[in-house]
């Protein structure tokens, strides 16, 4: 356990050499820990009993750690898929970006290792930051203004399981971590936040396409993978959870069929796919969670791929954007002019086609490993569950079909910049990784926390497999030209853009004009509420005596949610509350 916890306590080492040393002796350091957190997650992958160890525990445990079957196999992925982002990473990140992903990595792996709620809630919100963190380094105003609306979610996500935990801690004495017996409703609201239940997806849309693209691809490893083991391990299977799982991954995927750029339809994606995982887990039977907990992993390799592979498009062409992909401009005489992306970015188009077949769940690739086994448990305990699960596979299908076609196939761009072997041999390693634990699904067999059977080729599973993925292409060859026109639905859910053919454009007008006027009134309204606070004494009959016109919204919300705790607490300590 010790030598696993060096990728938790490395960061605070390296922290200050990846920001002040020079960029030689830097790029030296991230590729010794890169080399570290690779042989770790081969160490897990060995089978190595992990044991326990306490830190800090003289009056009250602060830091305690041990192994569990559910976080062995999260930490595997979290530990490899975090290296090989780092590696993506490693000519393009700023050195703030390098040295705040190390502390990621590192709180996602404290997530998953802490043995109480005090060590659980101290990675939990240290992940929060400097993920919040990741978005804001970009420093744009559009990045800066998703970083605190994600960080505000995040922080919500915090208050609320602080608040499940003290009630825990009232009805039980201990802080052990396990499912909660008090405080259920807080659990799920706090946890349900980091997983993206739906309708606390929103930070998703909001804060993965706002980072700088190398970060977008360790944000897609690690905040909501976190958020299901969470679920896994501290909610009580039940109803509530898997039907969740279901809604999550048929609306998300819709709403990311609707999109017009890459890391936008992969974020809806990421929330489609973790209901997957939500609804393997919570079935609660062995196979459903082996399952999810398979599904999991692979979804670190192909989604990371994903985004690097997007990431490989703003890199050299500048934009991520299907329009204006699509767009052919002449180039003046005697320079060259745009080149099919296909062609130009041949290691880029490839691995944006092995993470499409991953994610639809087509054999041999690794998708379809964890997908079968959801499938066949999901189904067995909940056919209407499984129905659902089957068009979210289908909408899959269509969904990256639009990815490759409007991204790669039809797009043309003039190359400014080649892909730096760094992030080439990221491509090829994720796509490697896709096809070889596809192929072998046995290779992962030691990290499954209850050993169910991976003998998954059966011809009734490839073609079950292979239909959903069959439809999807059909209804993508015959909506291929509605798909490639935008028409943009700002909805306040998440500003949802909707895609349709122009002939349709009348349908929506009275309603889009509807909906604006209704949420300008909404905001104008609650501005003028917040400034009867901002005056000065004397200007205002209500308020006389206090000058709040300096303090900041933020602060506003922070204090507001400070007191409600208070009071929480207060009524708890004096009984009038019956918990």
């Amino acid at each position: 356990m010790s030598l696993l916890l060096l990728s938790v306590v490395a960061p605070v080492i390296v922290f200050p050499a990846v920001l002040f040393l020079s960029q030689k002796w830097r790029r030296a350091i991230m590729l010794i820990y890169i080399a570290g957190l690779i042989y770790l997650a081969f160490y897990l992958l060995s089978g190595v009993e992990l044991g326990s160890l306490t830190l800090m525990s003289k009056n009250l445990t602060l830091f305690s750690f041990s192994s569990h079957p559910y976080s062995k196999i999260a930490g595997f992925g979290f530990l490899f898929v975090g290296a090989i982002g780092l590696l993506y990473g490693l000519d393009v990140s700023k050195p703030g970006e390098q040295a705040v992903l190390l502390g990621a990595i590192g709180s996602a792996i404290g997530v998953c290792f802490a043995d109480n709620f005090i060590t659980f809630l101290f990675f939990w919100e240290t992940l929060t930051l400097t993920t919040a963190a990741l978005v804001f380094l970009k420093r744009t105003p559009h990045a800066v203004r998703m970083a605190f609306r994600m960080l505000l979610f995040s922080l919500m996500s915090g208050f609320f399981l602080l608040i499940g935990i003290i009630l825990q801690y009232n009805a039980t004495g201990t802080f052990e971590l396990m499912f909660p017996v008090a405080g259920l409703t807080f659990f799920i609201l706090g946890i349900g936040i980091k997983t993206a239940f739906l309708p606390l997806h929103l930070w998703v849309p909001w804060g993965y396409p706002a980072a700088s693209f190398p970060c977008s691809v360790l944000l897609a490893a690690l905040c909501t993978k976190v958020g299901v083991y969470a679920v896994a391990r501290l909610l009580p299977p039940g109803n509530l959870i898997y039907i969740m799982g279901a809604c999550m991954a048929i609306y998300a995927v819709i709403a990311a069929l609707l999109q017009n750029d890459l890391r936008h339809l992969l974020s809806y994606s990421i929330i489609s796919k973790v209901g997957f995982m939500v609804c393997g887990v919570g079935i609660g039977v062995p196979l459903a969670i082996d399952g999810g907990f398979l599904f999991l992993i692979h979804h670190m390799f192909y989604k990371a791929l994903l985004f690097m592979c997007a990431g490989a498009l703003i890199y050299t062409v500048g934009t991520e954007n299907f329009q204006k992909l699509q767009h052919r401009e002449e180039a003046p005489v005697g320079e060259k002019g745009p080149s099919p992306l296909w062609k130009a970015l041949p290691v880029a188009f490839i691995g944006a086609l092995v993470g499409a077949l991953a994610i639809s769940g087509t054999p041999p690739f690794n998708g379809y490993v964890g997908k079968h086994l959801i499938k066949h448990a999901v189904a067995a305990a909940d056919p209407a569950a499984g129905l659902v699960l089957t068009l979210a596979s289908i909408a899959t299908a269509l969904c990256f079909c639009k990815f490759v076609y409007f991204g790669f196939i039809k797009a043309w761009g003039k190359i400014r910049r080649k892909l730096t072997f760094s992030m080439q041999a990221a491509i090829v390693i994720l796509s490697a990784g896709c096809l070889i634990t596809g192929i072998w699904p046995q290779l992962l067999a030691s990290l499954t926390p209850y050993g169910s059977s991976l003998n998954v080729y059966t011809a009734e599973g490839i073609f079950a497999a292979l239909k959903p993925i069959a439809y999807g292409i059909i209804l993508f060859a015959l909506l291929a030209k509605s798909l490639g026109r935008e028409i943009k639905l700002f909805l306040p859910a998440g500003g949802v853009r909707l895609v349709v053919d122009d002939a349709l454009t009348g349908a929506y007008s009275n309603a889009l004009n509807s909906l604006r006027v209704f949420r300008e009134k909404s905001y104008r309204f609650a501005f003028k509420m917040m400034q009867k606070t901002d005056y000065k004494p004397g200007q205002n009959r209500v308020f006389q005596f206090i000058n709040v016109c300096n303090i900041d919204f933020d602060v506003l919300m922070l204090l507001g949610m400070l007191g409600l705790a208070l009071f929480f607490l207060f009524c708890l300590q004096f009984g009038f509350l019956a918990i």
